[in-house]
């Protein structure tokens, strides 16, 4: 498929001698036909708005301008009008290489139909792509099969929309963000050094920017140090932050660069020998991990398609070896870009044109550990009708580092940390590499504390009902671990309380509202509080899925938990995000409680959800449900009683 829509004009765009006459805009034409060829499609659409002037019936020009306007960062919507009047002047006998031209090529058609879907007119789109489709060769396979792909990512973006997943996104904010556009962030594994590409005036400029605490330094240029071109851009950082690699971008022979830091000082940058960089374009790479593999994008001869990915290995020498194209299932006859491998896991990230998607590029991932499931689509928002490139995975891969023009950026494109809260399979959800640990041992758990069966299970329930008016005890819990009354629930609240402030009266009603909490890890088998003691108030949740997932937080205020987010994240925890919930929960329904924690919870795994919290008394409190109202526990109350007999309704969070 098409490398870019630029592309069908530069392929035909005529090198003038000097000797040619120039009519009156020539000069004009010409150098803007020069800058659309260098990509500064800025300048270019300057000089074709001034020809326009005197020239207002040129559909050539008309077209020009809307191929400059669909390679802006946030006005691609304005080729539109453009692209219509363009197609409205369309001719199979255009000739590029006459400034005398003043008719549109057929092509008018499919970009009018991509800057439609860009701009989720996807019916119009659609009808476009058409109207395209009309004018080619029957015998033209290759680009009856690009729009009829084009024609189906439409209908495939309709029910993409229908069905969004949650997507959390938070802006890096500034320094890091300036009213540049910023993109192809890198960042370390220790989440202490981001590397990203912004526009300059001679191409691009790398910057560099280190964390210390929460806090990002200001961004350091970059460019001068690696010896970098003006058409120098970053593709990965190393997960130690020792290895940068770059990509030359040369319309005739892109190449991957690589730079070490030794001693504080990152060396010039040099290409990768030829076992990675051949005749043709190899356009990214990053590195695996453990960096003995590299995967990298070309379009060399013997590929599937157009740039495929292929991976390399180190040898024990130290040195590439030959380089492996990873196959059919992962790369289409179109273009597949900007792998990436996730740092735990099997995960391959990376961007495709010919996979099932709803752009141009999408983002998709695959895992070479459960190859049954295939290629999967990242979904809607985080992909969008527009090309979705570079997505930059930490820990499991479901959070990533990405550049959007969205509503609060601060220039045409910010970086943001952006995180797939329902996931595409969740019983893939969040595994955590070296947060993984076997289950605890029999021993860390009191014998005291441990049923020996679900029957067991209300020998250590408290029978005390929290506002309800009833007392008593049964079994054998601690006193300590009992409030006398609703207004000594607040000597039971953990230090850090969690939630918007409120204590909360049981008796009273709460009006629908969100909540927001943030998911530190989701793992197959538990592991003890101890793991947490840099944390307060983490919440454990057994689901009937089998998974463990730990959260931290109840917010009413997503801003909150967007802070909290921010916090984990410099504390190490890179897989949180953000979940949200319809209800602002403030009542639940205790279990029980036991001074320990039960570390294999699958004994509740005949109820919907269990929770446990580990209070200030060292108490570990199972509860289950969250309601809005105390009414709405009531009701489910009745039905936990059944099995739980010693079950009642108190409030969350103490």
């Amino acid at each position: 498929m098409r490398k870019a829509l630029v592309i069908l004009v530069l392929s035909g765009l005529f090198f003038y001698g000097h000797g040619q006459t120039l009519p009156k805009n020539d000069p004009l034409k010409l150098d803007a036909d020069y800058y659309l060829m260098d990509k500064d499609f800025k300048k270019a659409m300057n000089n074709y708005l001034t020809v326009l002037k005197t020239e207002p019936d040129n559909a050539d020009i008309k077209y020009k301008i809307g191929i400059c306007y669909l390679n802006s960062e946030n006005e691609k919507a304005k080729a539109i009008p453009y692209l219509q009047e363009a197609s409205l002047k369309v001719s199979e006998k255009y000739n590029s290489s006459s400034f005398k031209e003043t008719n549109a090529p057929v092509d008018a058609f499919f970009l009018l139909g991509s800057a439609y879907r860009i701009n989720n007119q996807l019916d119009e789109a659609m009808n476009a792509y058409s109207s395209y489709k009309n004018y080619l060769d029957p015998k033209d396979d290759y680009n009856l099969s690009v729009v009829d792909q084009y024609l189906k990512n439409c209908e495939y973006a309709k029910s993409m929309k229908e069905h969004p997943v949650q997507l959390t996104t938070v802006n890096l904010g500034s320094p890091v963000n300036t009213v540049s556009a910023n993109y192809n962030a890198i960042i370390s594994g220790d989440g202490k050094t981001l590397f990203y590409t912004s526009p300059s005036r001679q191409g691009y400029d790398i910057f560099m920017c280190t964390r210390v605490d929460s806090a990002w330094s200001s961004p350091k240029l970059m460019t001068s140090a690696l010896g970098s071109s003006k058409y120098m851009l970053t593709t990965d950082l190393s997960r130690d932050g020792q290895t940068l690699l770059l990509t030359l971008e040369d319309p005739l022979n892109s190449e991957i660069y690589i730079s070490h830091l030794a001693k504080g000082r990152w060396s010039k940058a040099e290409p990768l020998p030829k076992e990675i960089n051949s005749k043709y374009n190899e356009t990214h790479a990053s590195l695996s991990t453990d960096g003995k593999t590299i995967f990298f994008t070309s379009d060399r001869k013997g590929g599937l398609g157009d740039l495929d990915i292929y991976k390399s290995v180190l040898d024990v020498k130290g040195s590439w070896g030959k380089a492996e194209n990873l196959g059919p299932v992962i790369n289409t006859r179109y273009n597949e870009e900007t792998p990436f491998m996730a740092e735990q896991g099997d995960k391959l990230f990376f961007s495709s044109e010919g996979h099932e998607g709803m752009g141009g590029y999408d983002i998709f991932y695959y895992d070479f550990s459960n190859p049954a499931a295939g290629v999967v689509n990242l979904g809607f928002p985080l992909n969008s009708t527009d090309n979705d490139l570079f997505y930059m995975p930490v820990g499991d891969g479901m959070t990533g580092y990405y550049s959007l023009a969205a509503s609060d950026a601060i220039g045409g494109r910010d970086i943001y940390r952006v995180t797939v809260e329902e996931r595409v399979g969740d019983e893939e959800n969040g595994r955590v590499g070296e947060m993984l640990a076997e289950a605890i041992p029999d021993s860390v758990v009191p014998e005291e504390a441990k049923p020996d069966s679900v029957a067991d299970l209300t020998a250590f329930a408290t029978e005390e009902r929290v506002g309800d008016g009833e007392t008593g005890r049964v079994g054998e819990e601690s006193e300590q671990a009992k409030p006398d009354s609703v207004a000594d629930l607040t000597a039971f609240t953990p230090e850090e309380r969690v939630g918007d402030g409120e204590t909360g009266s049981v008796g009273e009603a709460s009006s629908m509202a969100f909540s927001y909490k943030v998911q530190i890890m989701a793992l197959k088998k538990p592991v003890d509080f101890k793991k947490f003691d840099n944390l307060s108030g983490v919440v454990v949740s057994y689901q009937n899925d089998t998974w463990y997932r730990y959260t931290l937080g109840n917010f009413s205020n997503r801003s909150e938990a967007e802070v909290l987010l921010g916090e984990l994240v410099a504390k190490g925890y890179h897989d949180a995000f953000i979940k949200t919930e319809a209800i602002f929960p403030k009542f639940t329904i205790q279990i029980m409680a036991v001074p320990g924690p039960l570390v294999d919870m699958s004994a509740f795994s005949q109820l919907p959800e269990i929770f446990a919290t580990r209070g200030t008394d060292h108490f570990c409190r199972y509860t289950t449900g969250e309601f809005g109202t105390k009414e709405e526990a009531l009701i489910s109350l009745n039905d936990i009683k059944e099995k739980f007999d010693g079950a009642f309704v108190t409030v969350v969070g103490w």
